[in-house]
């Protein structure tokens, strides 16, 4: 194992770095936002997921200090439909964000196999997810098939990354962000 140090932010992790307490297990995935991997933390001995910020996600100090302030707002909500969020942290340039690792697949991947009432089942537990989310004052932004994990232990639909979302009294107006094809028509005309 090695600690990441001195690497460019921009560099991919490989199996068996570290960064932090965190040990890399595999790459899951990566977005407009980040790469994110499966992890082990060697402190708590748990699986883990790490999103690690592009450097071009967070460009200058304000962009830094938002992202704090929506990922100490994230940190408090506490669903079982919602990803939990246990750390926020930067080692050298490079910026992550720990979540609990939630198996299974999104569901844009295993819509297909879904039987009528396990859909209502998952669409009635994401519900659950944006109320609990929206009484904390955040707005998700981009609620798209692929940021629902399903399956495997998980017996509930988890709502992921939450990347892009606002904190409702932070953010006066709302910008247009997320996935196009996904969004609300009136988020698309610049109204609320």
């Amino acid at each position: 194992n090695s600690l990441i140090s001195g690497v460019a932010p921009q560099m991919q992790l490989s199996v068996g770095e570290t960064l932090g307490r965190y040990e890399i297990q595999a790459e899951l995935g990566s977005g407009g936002m980040g790469t994110v991997y499966e992890a082990i933390d060697n402190t708590l001995q748990r699986k883990v997921a790490i999103k690690v910020l592009k450097p071009n996600a967070i460009t200058d100090a304000d962009g830094v200090e938002r992202f704090k302030r929506e990922v100490k707002a994230i940190a408090g909500l506490s669903h079982p439909n919602i990803i939990s969020l246990y750390d926020f942290a930067e080692q050298e340039g490079t910026h992550y964000a720990v979540m609990e690792f939630a198996d299974g697949t999104t569901l844009d991947k295993c819509i297909e196999s879904f039987s009528r009432n396990r859909a209502i089942e998952i669409a009635l537990g994401m519900a659950e997810g944006l109320s609990a989310a929206h009484d904390g004052g955040i707005i998700h932004r981009d609620i798209k098939p692929g940021n629902i994990l399903v399956g495997g232990r998980n017996k509930n639909a988890k709502i992921a990354d939450y990347g892009i979302s606002r904190v409702a009294t932070l953010d006066a107006t709302m910008t247009i962000k997320g996935t196009l094809i996904y969004q609300a028509p009136e988020l698309s005309r610049g109204e609320r």
